[in-house]
């Protein structure tokens, strides 16, 4: 095969054939390989595979597959057919470049596992997932050209992905980014496959799971340092990445030297499955038993049944929200309606009272014109933060970096915390989250939220703001008390207009109807989230999206 066209043919492989033992556990005993890691699994192509068309897990703390999408029927028909319309896809183990890549992947994934879980700040089966897959690109090679493959480790010490583009026409990792792309991979493989030479930095501006990438670039370049380089981080400043993780050399030997050896088993069985030709009649035979059995059927619905059990929840919590949303905005047309009548014959009263009061020779008349005065003064400022609920202006949403904004609210708070005796805590921020709002209005509502947190504090308590990713939409704020929490009662009327439940007196009972009406025409959200213990608010806000989204959506 011509050299430069080495590098498009292994980026348009249909799949990356398993080997016949790996084939043969989907098969026979496919419930095993739900409960495996990355590194388990051990076949990158079976776990290619797996990852392609096998449903995830609903939660990523339950392992990368769901056990019944691993029963399905499916799984066996789609490997046969596959096996029987590819016969180019399989590299052989015993290859000069496939050894070394297989070796990479059992002791790197093992390797972001132990990082993972050292660290606590992503998925363990996800990240040691992704590492396996990193050297994609180079088994790829090897399947269409093991001649080609075998070049740039022969001829370099170093193989650069400058180095490999020249032989090949493509590197190793635009490989891997073009298979992820065409393969349909999960976003969070996909974003980060073939992308492990970026400079952190400019991960964090693409929009990659920082916490997943770092962790997964880290254990790449540390197996490409203690093992054999294969041009995957080429570049990288490990000082930075050791920083990010909050690592050092001696913690690093030490998760390293604690990654389980995996042991090759010995068999004698002809791993290339094209010349097995009962594989893929065992795959087939696999799938129609399923069919048969009733297993595909089962799965069916159970995960209807799970369907129907996350819409049922949804109802239920949505249910509350709606009622509480449709209160509120009949409120604040009441309110609006209301301020507006009150306003008038508020204006009269206080500019006759103020014109008496300059002309009034009696003292006690005239401290009587007072009152009046600063009563309709006092009734002018209820009004006017009434109307603030009830017809605030509209929002001039402009990008915002979350820790600047919680920084500003705590500043914010900090003299009134220190009057009533309470302490200011900041919580875990993202660097690298940013929300789209009008800024003034989410402060003003992250302040309402802290103010009602330090009084319902018992001195010498504390109230701490946060903030979490969320998900790909939303950025998440936590505003949390160590107050004694909302009573039942109080919690139904808590978004209330003039609701307060301290004494009489102590508050208008606006703070959090202005609060909930702010972040709501920002396009986010006020909810309380019941807690065994502190008192929690949650604030969703529109995250700011990046640039390469917005190239992305117009292309």
């Amino acid at each position: 095969m011509p050299g430069k066209a080495v590098g498009r043919t292994a980026a348009g492989l249909p799949w990356l054939c398993p080997n016949t033992d790996s084939l043969i556990r989907l098969a026979e005993a496919p419930a095993s390989l739900a409960r495996q890691s990355a590194a388990e699994v051990g076949d990158v192509g079976l776990l290619a595979f797996l990852l392609r068309f096998a449903q995830p897990a609903v939660s990523p703390a339950t392992g990368l597959f769901c056990q019944p999408a691993i029963l399905a029927a499916s799984l066996p028909d789609t490997a046969a057919a596959y096996l029987a319309a590819t016969p180019r896809g399989w590299v052989n183990p015993v290859h000069e470049v496939a050894n070394p890549c297989h070796a990479f992947s059992a002791r790197a994934s093992g390797f972001a596992r132990q990082l993972a879980e050292h660290t606590r700040n992503t998925c363990a089966d996800r990240v040691a997932a992704v590492v396996a897959l990193a050297p994609l690109g180079w088994l790829a090679v090897a399947a269409v050209d093991p001649d080609a493959a075998r070049a740039p480790l022969r001829d370099s010490t170093t193989p650069t992905a400058a180095f490999q583009a020249e032989l090949w026409g493509l590197d190793q990792n635009a490989i891997a980014r073009r298979l992820a792309h065409r393969w349909r991979l999960p976003d969070w493989i996909a974003t980060v496959l073939g992308n492990l030479n970026l400079p952190l930095a400019v991960a964090r501006v693409v929009g990659v799971n920082v916490s997943l990438f770092a962790v997964a670039q880290f254990a790449a370049l540390e197996s490409e340092r203690r093992l054999c380089p294969l041009g995957l981080t080429e570049g990288v400043d490990r000082a930075e990445l050791v920083r990010e993780l909050k690592l050092d050399d001696a913690t690093v030997d030490a998760l390293w030297t604690s990654v389980p050896q995996q042991v090759e088993p010995v068999s004698n069985v002809d791993q290339n499955p094209h010349n097995v030709p009962l594989v893929a009649n065992l795959l087939r035979m696999a799938g129609e038993s399923r069919r048969r059995n009733g297993a595909a059927l089962v799965v069916r619905l159970e995960d209807r049944l799970d369907d129907l059990h996350r819409a049922l929840a949804r109802v239920s919590g949505e249910t509350d929200t709606r009622a509480r949303d449709a209160k509120l905005a009949a409120l604040a047309e009441l309110a609006a309606g209301a301020g507006h009548e009150i306003n008038n014959p508020l204006a009269v009263i206080s500019g006759h009272a103020q014109r008496l009061s300059r002309t009034e020779p009696d003292p006690e008349r005239g401290e009587a014109l007072q009152t009046v005065i600063r009563q309709t003064h006092r009734i002018s400022g209820i009004v006017r933060d009434l109307m603030q609920f009830a017809r605030p202006p509209h929002p001039q949403p402009h990008r915002t970096d979350a820790t600047e904004l919680v920084n500003a609210v705590r500043d914010e708070l900090t003299p009134f915390a220190a009057e009533k005796g309470i302490r200011i805590e900041l919580g875990a921020v993202p660097a690298d989250a940013f929300v789209r709002c009008d800024r003034v209005q989410i402060k003003h509502a992250l302040v309402a939220l802290g103010r009602n947190g330090i009084e319902a504090a018992s001195t010498d308590g504390w109230v701490r703001i946060g903030c979490t990713d969320g998900d790909e939409e939303f950025v998440t704020f936590v505003v949390e008390d160590s107050g004694p929490g909302l009573s039942a009662a109080a919690l139904e009327h808590a978004f209330d207009p003039f609701f307060c439940g301290r004494s009489a007196g102590r508050g208008r009972g606006l703070g959090l109807p202005t609060a909930w009406q702010f972040v709501r025409q920002n396009g986010g959200n006020v909810r309380h989230e019941p807690a065994d213990g502190p008192t929690r608010f949650v604030v969703t806000v529109p995250r700011s999206v990046t640039l390469e989204f917005l190239d992305r959506q117009s292309a």
